[in-house]
This record gives structure tokens, sequence and C-alpha cells, in this order.
């Protein structure tokens, strides 16, 4: 009998561990693969969050999920968080192990994982395409290996999960010529529930000032087109406002450096605004201030603040190098929203544009993309297609076991692959 077809096999859950450190733990792509996984009843989920908080075990059991923080903590002197995810308690049982590499040093915490714990999988969640960043970083020196580093991590994994189309598109033809693109699925965020019923103050009113939200970082200042947005505001009346939105974790120094920077590219001081969100909460916040969110990003791997924007059925503009543009290319509403520029005048008329139109067409049109993308992008859909890969990573590491006793690992024996060669220890 074929130990894949197996009724034991097919039945038994799977416990899928998702990494994290506590500062990235609500990172939105994690979060909707953790909405998305823990209702299917095939698999057993675990959040292994180091440094985490009181307040998000609270928000995990609400999701019927268990955080889990490091046995190792007391033990490992000045290890940081992201290093002491190499170690996720002993007691805890392990078929898949997830883990994001949305940032330097992270990802590589997985080979260790899967060294001591033989029968584990490794799947790894990729978001960015670090080469594109190169040419607008202050310091590109410090992330010249990035890509090729995430590019290894790719190989080393059991699955890999690509978030939206541009990065699945970059990492596929990356890794074909060692066929590893075979164990690449794509993932597009769908609609975030917590922001799509928010209601805009300004969709029937015809305010004073018209209000633009920009979201970035200090280290992505021109990756996400912070001076084509300061140049732009500087060709505007001054009634049009710029609402800059940064990472909590931004340091007060880079935060007043970033407004330092904006100013010397034109912007008038009276124009300017910055907000450091730290939940859903403030983002609903944000989202019901403001009258249009753009993106003049000259390249991202997608775009989270946009789908932000978008389940919120706020107005959006849109560069087409990010992997939003390509995804709102392909819907009718979308491709309206898209710019194909970097000249600040451009986006100037385009925001004057905006705001000439009726405040009830603007909603109303926002409102159609919204639809549109949530019937397109289904969450639910989505991850139960990695449901199962998953399944099917473990049901053919188990079928070896049964097939090829006593042999208790498989390294070559991954999603959409065949056996090639077996041995008892760990490669």
């Amino acid at each position: 009998m074929d130990p894949l077809g197996s009724d034991a096999l097919a039945s038994k859950q799977v416990h899928v561990t998702v990494a994290s450190e506590a500062i990235n733990w609500k990172n939105v792509v994690n979060e909707q693969l953790l909405t998305g996984l823990a209702e299917n009843p095939r698999l057993k989920l675990t959040g292994f969050v180091t440094g985490l908080t009181p307040e998000q075990k609270s928000y995990a059991r609400s999701l019927g999920i268990e955080l889990v923080d490091t046995d190792e903590r007391d033990e490992l002197y000045d290890f940081s968080n992201s290093e002491l995810l190499s170690y996720p308690p002993e007691s805890l049982k392990i078929d898949i192990f997830l883990i994001h590499s949305y940032e330097s040093g992270l990802g590589k915490q997985a080979q260790l994982v899967r060294k001591h714990r033989r029968n584990c999988k490794w799947v790894q969640v990729v978001h960015t395409i670090s080469e594109e960043l190169l040419p607008f970083l202050e310091s590109p020196e410090e992330y010249k290996d990035e890509h090729k580093r995430k590019i290894g991590l790719c190989k080393k994994a059991d699955l890999v999960i690509a978030v939206g189309p541009k990065v699945y598109e970059a990492y596929k033809r990356a890794l074909s010529a060692s066929r590893n693109d075979e164990k690449l699925i794509p993932f597009v965020p769908g609609i975030i529930e917590e922001l799509s019923n928010i209601y805009q103050v300004h969709e029937n009113s015809n305010f004073e000032n018209f209000v633009v939200l920009l979201s970035g970082s200090s280290i992505h200042f021109k990756v996400k087109g912070f001076d084509i947005a300061a140049k732009a505001f500087s060709l505007l009346e001054k009634s049009y406002h710029l609402m800059v939105v940064l990472r909590s974790t931004e340091t007060p120094e880079k935060e007043e450096k970033i407004k330092q920077s904006l100013l010397e590219l034109g912007i008038d001081c009276r124009q300017l605004k910055v907000r450091k969100p730290e939940s859903h909460l403030d983002w609903q916040g944000l989202l019901r201030e403001v009258d249009l969110l753009i993106k003049p990003s000259r390249t991202e791997g997608f775009g989270m603040s946009g789908l932000r924007a978008i389940s919120a059925r706020l107005p959006v503009l849109v560069r087409d190098q990010c992997g939003l543009g390509t995804i709102l290319s392909r819907l009718p509403t979308g491709n309206n929203r898209l710019v194909t520029s970097d000249d600040p005048d451009v986006w100037a008329d385009k925001i004057r544009e905006m705001r000439g139109m009726d405040p009830r067409d603007r909603h109303s049109q926002a409102e159609k993309l919204q639809e549109e993308y949530a019937n397109q992008f289904k969450l639910k859909e989505q991850c139960d297609e990695l449901v199962n890969a998953f399944v099917g990573l473990v049901q053919r590491r188990e079928a070896c076991q049964i097939k090829y006793p006593p042999f208790t690992y498989c390294y070559e024996c991954t999603y959409n692959y065949q056996y090639h060669f077996l041995w008892s220890d760990t490669p």
C-alpha cells in the first residue's frame, strides 16, 4: 500500500510553528497567515515569539493560538531576540517551522531548528527583492549581499512563500537554474478585516485642507519616494498637507532627520505632520483623518500601507513599480490608480486631480476597488492551498520513514520533489 495514501497519515494533524520576534509579530502578512491557517482543523498552530508580551499572548488566545518563548533565554547570555529564534522550547512538537525574512538576519535560524529537529520541515516567507533596493539606499554596501543571502536560504528551505506577484516572479527566476523554483508558492495578502468597515468622515465633505498619507522608514527614504513626495508638495498650494507615517521603532533622532530632509526638499513645515502608529487601532484613526494615500515608491516588494488604505476604502495613488501596483493593474478600478512616473510634477498633478473629484465619487471608486480586490484575492482559499502543501511535506516525510526504516530523515523529500537519496543523519 502506498503510504502517501494512508488514512492515518492523511488524517494526522500537522504541528506548525510560526517564528517571529515580538516586535514583528503583528506584521500584517504574519497576522493574515496566522488567522488563515489557525482556522484549518488539519493544523495545530503555535507561535514561537522571542520577547513576547502579555498583550500578545492575550490576542493570540482570542485566535485559539498558543504563544511560547524560548527555554534558553537565561542560559544564552547576550543573545538577541532574533538569535534566540534558533532555540524553540524542547517540549514543542514541530512538523513545520515557518519563519519570515523581511529584514536582515531573519530566516537563517530555521537551519539550526531543522538540524536539531530532524523530522521538522522549513518554510521560508520572502517579502522583498533586496537587489532592487540597493541603488536607492544611503548605505548600499551594508546590504549588497542581502539578496544572495535570501536566495541561499530559499534553496535550503523545504518550501518558500513569496508575498505578491512581483516577489514571486523575481524569486522564480532566481531559483529556476537550480530547480528550486518548484517549491515556491505565491501568497497575496487579503483585505484587512479590522480596517474594512471604517467610516471615512471626509467622504461627503469638502474640507479646507486635503491630507495625503505617505508611509515609510528612514532606511528606505528614497526607496519609498519620500523625496518625490516632498518635491511634489513644494509645487502644491499650502492647503495640501502631507502626513508621513513611520514605523513605531524609529528613534526620535531618525524621525527628526526625516523631517529635516523633507523640509530641505521644499515642503513647507505647515504642510508636514509625522506619526508613528503602533497598532491596527492607531491605523484606523489615521485612515479616518486623511483623504488619500500615495505610494511613489521607486521599487517595493508589495506595499502593505496601500493595502491598508484599500481595505479602509480610502483612495490611493500607487507607483506601478510596487508589487501592489502589479495587482492593481489587473483590476478594472485599480488600473486608474496607477502612476507610471517618478516626476514630482506628475505626482502633484495626480494629487490635484484626486482632490478635484467630488468626494462622493472618490469614495465610491475606493469602495469599488476594495470590492474588486476582495473578490480576486481570498485569504481562506490561499491558506487552504498552503495547508495542502504543508500536509504534503509531512506526508512525504512520514512515508519515507514507513517505506525505508530505519531512516528518519530525507533531505530531498520536499514539496514537488522526488525521493533522491536517504541517509540516517542530517546533512
